[in-house]
């Protein structure tokens, strides 16, 4: 990646686009409230509602808080952009007819913009400007060439079913066949020199939120679409909080000192899904996105 990020640097110095392009970025206020209507039910993870402090779950046959079952997310996000998915899709969405998704998860700092070093603000941009046509294919979100989402990102991609077991906690999700496996035990992290899509997750119960530790990340997802990267040196606490018996709060600290100048959070708000079958989204087979970048994976080894 280093060698990558410093072509893109050195051609961005002469051209001058990323340079600006990065100071406006950084320079955003707090986001505005959405100009378009949220769906129903919607949770604005900015300005969520109050939560009963005197709730107290069911227990698992091993004293766990049962959060079992499946999951969807309610605050609206969208994987293409999580700081201004709005206007960030819009493009698409003229294209498509969707409707436009307005769930914005960053929660600190409070402008909701992901807080980039000087240089990876830099990168950040470049990767933006490139994203809908790229000129190599490393520069093409990793998950659209189908790769896994990596975390935190699986998280708000689709749905997902936790499973609960003595010492351990199991999330499989719908998308892309993945799964984690959550030991409780208090077992270390393995070596630093695994690195891995899903990184290594270790938890532990602190009243009704569940905290995991993940380390190991391999560096090679993006936390959306539009370029928002991170490096091999990506730790996570994420904590699962159940509120009601319907409802989980999950709020993530994501730090990176090789990338970003703090630690920052993003919440997702999750609804009990009632499903009796849990599906899958395969992804990649016979997504027509492998035919329709034929043409590309041609150019770009040109």
């Amino acid at each position: 990646m280093t060698k990558r990020f410093l072509g893109a640097v050195m051609a961005s110095v002469l051209t001058g686009t990323i340079m600006s392009a990065a100071a406006v970025r950084v320079a955003a206020q707090a986001p505005p409230p959405p100009k378009n209507p949220p769906p129903p039910g919607w949770i604005d993870p900015r300005n969520p509602p109050k939560e009963d402090p005197n709730w107290t779950p069911a227990r698992t046959q091993d004293g766990q808080p049962s959060i079992e079952g499946q999951w969807g997310q309610a605050s609206d996000i969208i994987t293409y952009s999580i700081e201004d998915p709005e206007a960030e899709r819009a493009e698409h969405i003229s294209i498509t007819g969707q409707r436009a998704m307005i769930g914005r998860p960053i929660i600190d700092p409070p402008d909701g913009k992901i807080p980039y070093l000087q240089w990876a603000a830099t990168f950040a941009a470049f990767l933006h400007e490139q994203h809908r046509n790229p000129s190599k294919p490393e520069y093409l979100d990793p998950v659209s060439r189908g790769f896994q989402e990596g975390l935190p990102r699986i998280n708000y991609q689709g749905a997902f079913r936790i499973h609960q077991f003595p010492g351990t906690v199991v999330i499989t999700y719908d998308y892309h066949h993945s799964y984690r496996v959550i030991p409780l035990d208090g077992r270390p992290h393995a070596g630093g020199d695994i690195k891995l899509w899903m990184g290594d997750s270790r938890g532990h119960w602190e009243e009704n939120t569940l905290v995991v530790d993940v380390a190991n990340n391999n560096g090679q997802t993006w936390l959306a679409i539009v370029g928002s990267f991170h490096s091999d040196a990506l730790h996570l606490v994420e904590r699962w909080t159940a509120t009601t018996p319907d409802h989980i709060v999950y709020i993530v600290t994501i730090d990176d000192p090789k990338v970003y100048t703090q630690p920052w959070k993003l919440r997702v708000d999750f609804r009990r899904q009632q499903v009796d079958e849990q599906l899958e989204n395969a992804v990649w087979e016979g997504n027509k996105l492998g035919g329709l970048s034929q043409d590309f994976w041609g150019a770009a080894k040109k």
